[in-house]
């Protein structure tokens, strides 16, 4: 077999394995997540204030951990061991939520959402980010692109949507025992994954020197970084604070709760499906109109769609706008990933993912969580997400002007000479 056909069947595997990585660890953490706030309200007993103050502080401890799993992975470059942390701590889901988790929750509220919300950070929010960066820097040591891997971890989660509304009206925990043995599948796909490549092609993707600190404050004084920080609080905070509590609003449109539990894991299936082949377009035409018009092409499609919940009045038209999930993420996670890459020096990579876009990110959901909780119930769903949908377009058109328009990858140093 000469070093063509060696480098083909290598790249063919490392696709394979990369693919069902991130096919069942989105399956295994949506088993828990795409319910979480069904069961946070009606097996706990919270109400939307509560909720939000739930996702408030999963969010800041999120905001804690994510910077520091984008340290470890630029430092750790191509060595695994945060993977295999992140799966150890999923593995556990099933007995923390039952014996841990719902004890406090309903006994000591405020302890049990400290609880609750380091270890879904350590394993699902923020492990969900190192995840998809791990994704992203080991795609490109083998010219795959994020999103045509990525794509498969909207199946992994279609496959979800599609089955934990049914399962959660038989019995939540059941969801949680899958995470758990989901998450063991990760763990045997993370010990047999084998990253070999030569010392040139590592260079190109991997920096040698070690990331530090100072690596990390020289990015404060960039403006580019300010800029694209602008762009998350504007857009990506609207998205995905609006969705926290996106299922509740859609099952107000049905007569009983458990018909709306069905039907939203229907239609979450149908927007994955969407997302699906959205990913596989998406970095086609993000390399052709440059990763700033794809941020600018996901911030419009967000200010439409919760401007249009805000005036409909069904469930079949919501439905209809629900669908345009599948662009929103495929477009922002290619443009991000390819903007940081053209944008960034490689040292910090991985670093300014989780902390510029991942932790910025969820510093709304800290900030946004509990306002958006006492809009819902004093003003209702429809106004809110009325204020949010212009929110995003305010921010978008912001952004149009303030982005980098780069097209080829130039990365930057660190040199604050850049600023």
């Amino acid at each position: 077999m000469n070093t063509c056909d060696e480098a083909v069947k290598a790249k063919r595997k490392i696709y394979i394995t990369l693919s069902l990585f991130i096919l069942v660890y989105f399956f295994s953490w949506k088993a828990t997540l795409d319910t979480y706030s069904f069961w946070l309200s009606e097996k706990i007993g919270l109400d939307g204030v509560a909720i939000g103050i739930v996702f408030a502080v999963n969010g800041f401890c999120a905001v804690l951990i994510k910077p520091v799993y984008g340290f470890l992975i630029d430092r750790l470059g191509l060595r695994k061991d945060l993977l295999f942390f992140i799966s150890l701590i999923s593995i556990t889901v099933f007995p923390f939520f039952f014996y841990i988790y719902k004890p406090l929750l309903q006994n000591v509220l405020y302890l049990g959402i400290v609880a609750g919300a380091v270890f879904l950070s350590m394993g699902y929010y923020a492990g969900c980010a190192a995840a998809e960066s791990y994704l992203d820097r080991f795609g490109r040591l083998f010219d795959l692109e994020f999103g045509q891997i990525r794509m498969w971890g909207a199946i992994g989660s279609v496959f979800s949507a599609a089955s934990t509304g049914y399962i959660f009206n038989i019995n939540p925990m059941i969801n949680f025992g899958i995470s758990s043995a989901g998450a063991l599948v990760i763990l045997i796909i993370v010990l047999t994954m084998k990253i070999e490549v030569s010392d040139e092609v590592k260079s190109r993707i991997i920096a040698k020197e070690k990331t530090t600190l100072k690596d990390i404050t020289a990015l404060f004084r960039q403006r580019n970084f300010w800029t694209f920080v602008l762009y998350v609080c504007g857009v990506v905070w609207v998205l995905f604070v609006a969705e926290q509590q996106y299922p509740r609003f859609f099952i107000t449109f049905y007569d009983s709760k458990e018909t709306g539990h069905q039907m939203y894991g229907y239609l979450g299936a149908a927007s994955l499906g969407c997302e699906f082949l959205c990913m596989m377009v998406a970095p086609g035409i993000v390399n052709r109109l440059g990763p700033k018009a794809g941020m600018l092409i996901t911030g419009f499609v967000v200010a439409a769609r919760f401007i249009g919940s805000g005036l409909v009045t069904s469930a079949l038209a919501i439905g209809i706008i629900k669908l345009s999930w599948g662009i929103e993420m495929s477009f922002l996670l290619v443009s991000v990933f390819k903007y940081l890459e053209i944008n960034f020096d490689k040292k910090i990579n991985g670093t300014m993912y989780l902390l510029g876009y991942q932790s910025v990110n969820y510093v709304g959901t800290v900030l946004l969580s509990p306002l958006s909780g006492y809009l819902y119930e004093k003003i209702g769903f429809a106004d809110t997400y009325l204020l949010m949908g212009g929110t995003a377009l305010l921010f978008t058109v912001l952004s149009a002007v303030l982005l980098n328009n780069n097209r080829k990858t130039a990365q930057l140093t660190l040199n604050p000479r850049h600023s």
